[in-house]
């Protein structure tokens, strides 16, 4: 936890409770863009004792996953790209869960509570993780064989592309080469083709201006973003909102999120991009540098 994720963890808590004190979080839930939008969340590790902003204690994913299952419908992410892709309303209260990076507790902890809660999710793999190995000592990742196993117990996988590098710093052939292989190493390990693609990191400097083309053209039906926010009938499949769950979002905290209080950080995504994330040491750039 660095002194930029503690100033960021405050101004959301402030946004939140801002927008509980104020009032101002009844009137959007009162508006037709809250009734009609449909939530993703995303996750990334879960560890009892959180060793990055990125990660949230288990205890609190627990919660969150009791919660979801006594107050939301939660739907695969394929269910909900059929909806928008039909023009039907996904209906009231459904929401869809997401992993991004492919810890290896997600087929330990994150598995054994989602199947105790009869929840669906999709993880969003980094192919060249799991065909070398991490670039840096410390998390653990999944396996192909631990991935295969989850695939057999109902969970989806997407393509958090082969090396994690801003789809943004590259060239188009490099883009296409990061989703193209990514989806075939998938579809070769696990059986299944991805229909889904993550882009890392997310923020709008990561994301190429062509993207949703790029992304139709590897194969995939949707793609799904780091900016905040709901989803509606009517949206780019291939820029989907997704709503961060990261360290500190404990149960009041978790409660406010899906009420939409943290919504307005959307503003942050399209003007403040620049002070969304720094160099993530989880994924070394170094062994791609010269490849441009």
């Amino acid at each position: 936890m660095n002194a930029r994720w503690i100033l960021k963890r405050a101004a959301k808590w402030i946004l939140e409770f801002g927008m509980t004190l104020s009032g101002a979080g009844m009137l959007y839930r009162a508006s037709a863009a809250y009734r009609n939008g449909f939530r993703i969340l995303t996750y990334h590790g879960v560890e009892d004792d959180p060793t990055d902003s990125y990660s949230i204690k288990s205890d609190h994913f627990r919660y969150h996953m009791a919660y979801l299952s006594d107050h939301y419908r939660v739907i695969d992410m394929s269910e909900y790209v059929e909806c928008l892709n039909t023009g039907h309303d996904s209906g009231p209260n459904t929401i869809a869960v997401t992993f991004d990076d492919g810890y290896r507790e997600s087929c330990t902890t994150v598995a054994e509570i989602l199947q105790r809660h009869n929840i669906p999710a999709t993880f969003f793999l980094v192919t060249d993780i799991l065909d070398n190995g991490p670039p840096n000592p410390g998390r653990e990742f999944l396996s192909w064989s631990e991935a295969r196993a989850m695939v057999s117990a109902g969970f989806s996988f997407g393509s958090h592309t082969v090396s994690h590098r801003s789809l943004a710093t590259l060239t188009s052939d490099q883009v296409v080469e990061e989703l193209v292989t990514s989806g075939k190493r998938i579809e070769e390990e696990l059986g299944v083709r991805p229909i889904g693609i993550s882009y890392p990191y997310g923020t709008v400097r990561d994301i190429p201006s062509d993207i949703a083309a790029q992304a139709s053209r590897a194969g995939y039906s949707y793609g799904v973003t780091a900016l905040h926010g709901l989803n509606r009938i009517g949206l780019n499949p291939f820029l989907l909102r997704r709503t961060s769950i990261t360290a500190g979002d404990g149960p009041r905290t978790f409660r406010m999120i899906l009420k939409g209080n943290l919504d307005p950080w959307c503003v942050v995504d399209k003007w403040g991009y620049r002070l969304q994330r720094q160099y993530d040491s989880r994924f070394s750039p170094e062994k791609y540098e010269g490849s441009r």
